[in-house]
């Protein structure tokens, strides 16, 4: 038993438990310039996810044909230049989103597949975040997400709306922090002062920690343990950091951001908000700061008014109603998928483009507004490292195996995961490679 003289005062316990509880904010911030990368001469493989809320006009929602004859319906125009790097999947579905009526119940386990309580926030990680648990440390931000549209609190006919805004989840009760902000997102990827700030934080901590372990009790020891175990996983990815890149290895094509931080602050210019949100994925991957980004456009239940599209109406009734004036929206949503192929088939590394090395999927948790989540529109870009053959349609709705899970064990596959299951399948879709 600790006498009172050797006893750590609730003064330095709860000194202690500032600084664990500033752990994950540092960890977070702990960024510098480049990548640490294995040696290796092949760039890595991307993986983007990009989401927009309440599905398509669904009747202008198609595509049919295959390589330079594929036909694209008119959402799909932008893509027209892109048809022969794009696979259109039908038929896909999400179990458990048809659990719920709602669009909350049908949004939040869109990338795991999980089941979602509908009386308290819990579902399941999401394959973004597994692939950054699991291979994220090859970079210095294990992935990148993204949003242009904020969270919604509050409950819909007692569920949490919570899910409606959120893709990407960290835990099966925490949704992964979405940067709305492109000053913050930017800082996320290049700020190195917060890097040594971090370094001091943790050196100091680890000091203090040689002299408090001698003084715990066992019980207590074990639980201080548990503590220094996220301390040292801190350390880890500074020393990561500062690591240099292997002289032989694959280099990224750009070594610092060639575009300026952005001002504080959110756009209220939508077509600008999210042409920079692009841009900042763009650098991200081009300078290999992360592998895995996930970028949410608009919330599903978005109440946006889309005036740039010709919209008078918010985005969530048009959805419901499927006007006319829908489909210019659905091609704006279309017309960011098309700028980030151009800007990647620009980018060189070595005979391949940055497109070439990335594979892209935008997905939407229903067809339409009226939650028809039993056919999802998903759709997929690039080429997955030379995995991926575009100019095809792949219709499931027939199909035995048509679970959006059994698509993901292909992109995690392509980015250097190889799982025997994820959510709720145990087998790959036929097809797809």
């Amino acid at each position: 038993m600790l006498s009172n003289s050797t006893r750590p005062s609730r003064r330095t316990v709860l000194r202690g438990i500032g600084v664990s509880m500033a752990l994950p904010w540092l960890e977070s911030l702990s960024f510098a310039t480049g990548a640490t990368t294995a040696c290796t001469d092949s760039p890595p493989t991307r993986t983007l996810v990009t989401f927009t809320g309440m599905g398509f006009h669904s009747q202008h929602w198609w595509a049919k044909g295959e390589g330079a004859a594929m036909e694209l319906g008119p959402c799909l125009k932008p893509l027209e230049a892109w048809k022969e790097r794009l696979v259109f999947l039908s038929g896909l579905w999400n179990e458990q989103a048809n659990n719920g009526v709602i669009h909350c119940m049908q949004t939040g386990n869109m990338l795991s597949g999980a089941p979602m309580s509908k009386t308290e926030v819990r579902t399941g990680v999401s394959f973004d975040q597994l692939l950054a648990q699991k291979i994220g440390d090859r970079t210095r931000i294990p992935s990148l997400v993204l949003g242009c549209e904020g969270p919604i609190p509050g409950l819909q006919d007692g569920h949490p709306l919570l899910y409606s805004s959120h893709i990407s989840w960290s835990t099966a009760v925490s949704p992964t922090w979405t940067e709305t902000r492109p000053a913050l997102a930017f800082d996320q990827l290049f700020r190195t002062d917060r890097n040594r700030g971090d370094r001091r934080v943790v050196d100091s901590v680890l000091e203090d920690a040689k002299s408090l372990r001698e003084r715990l009790s066992l019980s207590d020891r074990q639980r201080f343990e548990e503590y220094l175990g996220s301390v040292h996983e801190i350390e880890g990815r500074i020393k990561r950091a500062d690591r240099q890149r292997d002289a032989e290895g694959w280099q990224p094509t750009l070594s610092a951001p060639d575009l300026p931080r952005p001002a504080d602050g959110i756009p209220t210019d939508i077509p600008d908000y999210w042409r920079l949100m692009n841009d900042i994925v763009l650098l991200a991957f081009r300078t290999d700061m992360t592998r895995i980004a996930t970028l949410k456009y608009c919330n599903d239940g978005s109440a946006e008014t889309h005036a740039h599209c010709g919209a008078k109406d918010q985005h969530h009734q048009m959805a419901h109603t499927q006007p006319p004036e829908l489909i210019p929206l659905n091609q704006f949503f279309m017309s960011q998928l098309a700028y980030l192929c151009e800007r990647m088939s620009e980018v060189k590394e070595g005979d391949r483009t940055l497109l070439d090395n990335t594979s892209i999927m935008h997905c939407s948790s229903m067809l339409h507004g009226n939650h028809d989540a039993n056919q999802l529109p998903i759709i997929l870009l690039g080429g997955a490292g030379g995995k991926l053959r575009g100019g095809r349609v792949l219709p499931y709705l027939e199909s035995s195996n048509r679970r959006m899970c059994s698509l993901f064990l292909h992109l995690m596959d392509w980015a250097g995961l190889e799982l025997d299951r994820f959510g709720d399948s145990n087998e790959r879709l036929p097809g797809v490679c």
